[in-house]
């Protein structure tokens, strides 16, 4: 399923990673932007270990510390997550800044 079709018939979708199945939100909420623009504001990017941490929850997150990938496995886990929130280049729905 697409990000877009997701993001219009569940709050949740499943991405497949590291040999399991992440369960992510497919709209982001209050408490994810708020996250999102605290990182901003402190002048860092948002990473893959970020990202993973803000929408995966606790129980989740734990389960990913206890794997500790390596950066490369995070960078594409992140992408994964990123595209699951269709955000950038992967169905976000939301037209970009750019467009007319």
């Amino acid at each position: 399923m697409s990000a877009l079709e997701n993001e219009t018939t569940s709050d949740t979708t499943t991405i497949e990673h590291f040999g399991r199945e992440w369960t992510v939100p497919t709209k982001r909420h209050l408490s994810h932007v708020r996250a999102m623009k605290a990182e901003l504001r402190a002048g860092l990017p948002l990473s893959s270990d970020f990202l993973a941490e803000v929408f995966l929850g606790s129980e989740q997150f734990a389960d990913l510390l206890e794997l500790d990938p390596d950066e490369d496995a995070m960078e594409d886990f992140g992408g994964k997550v990123s595209k699951a929130l269709g955000v950038g280049d992967s169905g976000n729905s939301k037209p970009s800044s750019a467009a007319s």
